[in-house]
């Protein structure tokens, strides 16, 4: 007779989860109280994705018997992909209770206490994290985000470089065997090189003009769809498309897009000097053109709801439903500026459509944004759009990004003309945050 427990274990190896899936559930019914079965049917339907089943099946082993480190550890995961950041600190401080030496239970539960807003509970769980694998790339690469948030840039941008050693961090790195640039080193002719999303481009595209200042000549590779932007708000530096091949005899050295402020940003008051204001420029002519077609008998309201980060999207994303005390003001006109919608969301339609394409045309966005009198959005590549043409912005944070942490105040001090607006946590409803934001557009139109 063949083995259920082998025989799951072999399809679990292969992949062939439905078939482990059958063997266990037909197991379950000779066997109801094996809870080697139980956690098989967790695991099972945690590797499908099917995380309310898993959570139940996990809970259902905790609860039948001894339960182990793995159990409440698997279950904590599960709820992390459920976004269950309560249930995620709960059952990993039980674990903690067996296992107090496992890095990835203190990265786990530090990123519950981020997504909470617990900073000083992150920052400990970081922390020990670090200090059980002083050399482990995701405690680096995370303190430093954490670092950077709270504008300790000597440390942060260090341990952010831990990045490209991460399993998480999912954009390429250049091949190249030149030397990375830095300030002192001699080197004259810099290829500053894309990373990360379109958003963080044009964020790290503020320092451009300094690192141009300490050099000969900047050439950056950027997704294609900014360079007629880059290149005509930026004309000292050569823009080439990403996927270009830059002869080697054109450039000394190379920098990462996101490493150049470790070069210049040692401290929160050298965020003035290092990054430029109002460093893009939309075109004259389209901006012409696109004011021509817009209506003037009130100011201008840009809105973008949603955000199309596969991973983080969900929870940068504000319902069109929650919008509605905003869009209820009746002294705007609000125009669409998003790049993207939910499948099944009905735009309202006091929202003005335009025809631009505010996903692949960023000149025509641009010109859109700069006809504006002001962008309400949640953190998106056209809040940096927005704010790097000195465009006022209302912006909805999820707390996500290191960045929209640095302020004075509610003003960014990357973009100042960027009002940050956080939400209380990342299951916080959006009530306080528009209601500020409604406060604040009444205020400016009484």
């Amino acid at each position: 007779m063949i083995n259920p427990h082998q025989e799951i274990d072999r399809l679990f190896a292969a992949k062939e989860y439905k078939k482990a899936l059958t063997i266990t559930e037909y197991a379950l019914t000779f066997s109801p109280f094996d809870t080697r079965l139980y956690r098989a049917k967790a695991k099972l339907y945690q590797v499908m994705r099917d995380y309310r089943n898993s959570e139940r099946w996990f809970t259902a082993l905790i609860n039948h018997n001894m339960p182990m480190f793995d159990d409440y550890f698997g279950r904590a995961s599960v709820r992390n992909e459920m976004s269950d950041y309560p249930g995620v600190i709960a059952d990993l401080n039980v674990a903690e209770l067996m296992n107090d030496n496992y890095v990835e239970l203190y990265l786990k539960r530090g990123g519950a206490h981020w997504e909470m807003r617990d900073w000083p509970k992150a920052r400990a769980d970081f922390d020990r994290a670090l200090k059980i694998d002083p050399r482990n790339p995701e405690a680096t690469w995370i303190n430093g985000l954490l670092d950077l948030q709270e504008g300790r840039f000597d440390t942060g941008w260090l341990r952010y470089e831990a990045r490209w050693n991460s399993s998480r961090f999912k954009s390429n790195r250049l091949v190249t065997s030149k030397p990375q640039w830095s300030p002192g080193s001699g080197l004259r002719r810099v290829l500053v090189w894309g990373e990360q999303g379109i958003g963080d481009q044009i964020f790290y595209a503020s320092m451009l003009n300094r690192l141009r200042y300490e050099v000969d000549k900047v050439t950056m590779l950027v997704d294609p769809r900014l360079i007629p932007l880059f290149q005509r708000s930026l004309p000292t530096i050569d823009f080439l498309p990403n996927t270009s091949e830059v002869p080697v005899d054109e450039h000394d050295s190379h920098l990462p897009i996101a490493s150049i402020g470790a070069q210049f940003v040692r401290s929160v008051s050298d965020i003035e000097q290092a990054a430029s204001r109002r460093y893009l420029k939309a075109d004259p002519e389209k901006v012409a053109h696109v004011r021509e077609r817009l209506p003037k008998d009130k100011p201008l309201i840009g809105v973008s709801w949603t955000s199309a980060a596969i991973k983080i999207g969900p929870h940068k994303s504000v319902s069109m439903d929650a919008l509605k005390p905003i869009i209820d003001l009746e002294q705007y006109q609000f125009v669409n500026i998003q790049y993207t919608q939910g499948v099944t969301e009905t735009v309202d339609p006091r929202i003005m459509k335009t025809s631009i394409n505010c996903r692949d045309d960023f000149e025509s966005l641009a010109a859109l944004l700069e006809v504006c009198d002001a962008v309400i959005s949640v953190s998106s590549s056209t809040v940096h759009l927005a704010a790097a043409l000195g465009r006022p912005v209302y912006l909805m944070d999820a707390n996500k990004l290191w960045y929209w942490g640095n302020k004075d105040g509610d003003r960014s001090l990357w973009y100042p003309s960027v009002r940050v607006f956080p939400r209380d946590h990342v299951l916080a409803p959006w009530t306080n945050v528009i209601e500020k934001i409604r406060e604040e557009l009444s205020n400016d139109h009484r």
